[in-house]
């Protein structure tokens, strides 16, 4: 899995710890932690929506929380990389969100399609430059 920095690797790694043994291999929550773990405000308004066990309340947190332009777009990368429950055009991925915030969704998306473990080594930096 590529971070985009040693902040974003740790975070991500805290909320990974979270996630119980039977389900912390399951790619669509790992999408998720990956994306909280870029952001603390977006971490801190997603987390009491989700239950790694029994889901992620996504309709909830979008009726209830405040988003600015780009982190409505993460969060809703967050849902399509779940379960697909959400209207996400894919041109908003580039026309709503700076080069770290697409990094943050394109990485992700990537992870969650790609084959390969999060755990095999990468050719070169672990970090985005």
């Amino acid at each position: 899995m590529n971070f985009i920095n040693l902040e974003q690797e740790k975070s991500f790694f805290k909320i990974k710890d979270q996630i119980p043994a039977n389900l912390n291999s399951d790619r669509g929550l790992l999408s998720i932690a990956y994306i909280m773990a870029s952001n603390d405000e977006l971490e801190t308004k997603m987390a009491p929506y989700i239950d790694w066990i029994e889901g992620f309340d996504y309709e909830k947190l979008f009726a209830e929380e405040t988003f600015s332009i780009a982190e409505e777009v993460l969060v809703k990368v967050a849902v399509a990389l779940y379960d697909n429950g959400v209207n996400l055009q894919f041109n908003e991925v580039f026309t709503k969100l700076n080069q770290y915030q697409r990094e943050i969704a394109l990485h992700a998306a990537n992870y969650k399609y790609d084959n390969k473990s999060m755990y095999e080594p990468e050719d070169g930096n672990l970090y985005i430059k």
